[in-house]
């Protein structure tokens, strides 16, 4: 049952990262990497907050929402960013795509498993 809820909240996440990355990058022109890594943390607050009160509410039912869960959150999302900025920047060197919003879906897609992972086993983690 997490994983349908992670993919959920990881989907309403790549939405608004490349709705943001695309007006940022592609209509406004603002350089790809530093409007990467701002999405990113956009999406990561939005994203650990719904994983926190909806995906694994059966493991946060007595945890607030608090500074050192999301710390642990953004520790396994930068490990998925390294993997979405390696993408997106080795999609865009080899390949001249129409639009770059599609290397960063690519980007986005390669760090989901290492983020659930993570998320499930480490940050949502009731054992800690």
């Amino acid at each position: 049952m997490h994983i349908s809820k992670f993919l959920t909240v990881g989907f309403l996440g790549t939405w608004t990262n490349l709705i943001l990355f695309y007006i940022l990058a592609d209509r406004w022109g603002f350089a790809v990497l530093p409007v990467s890594t701002l999405t990113f943390i956009i999406s990561s607050l939005q994203n650990y907050y719904l994983n926190h009160i909806w995906t694994f509410s059966d493991r946060t039912v007595n945890q607030p929402v608090g500074l050192i869960c999301y710390i642990k959150y953004l520790l396994v999302a930068l490990m998925g960013l390294a993997i979405n900025l390696f993408l997106l920047w080795g999609l865009l060197f080899l390949f001249s795509l129409p639009l770059k919003v599609m290397a960063q879906a690519v980007g986005i897609a390669g760090g989901t498993l290492i983020n659930f992972i993570g998320s499930r086993y480490w940050v949502f983690n009731t054992n800690d």
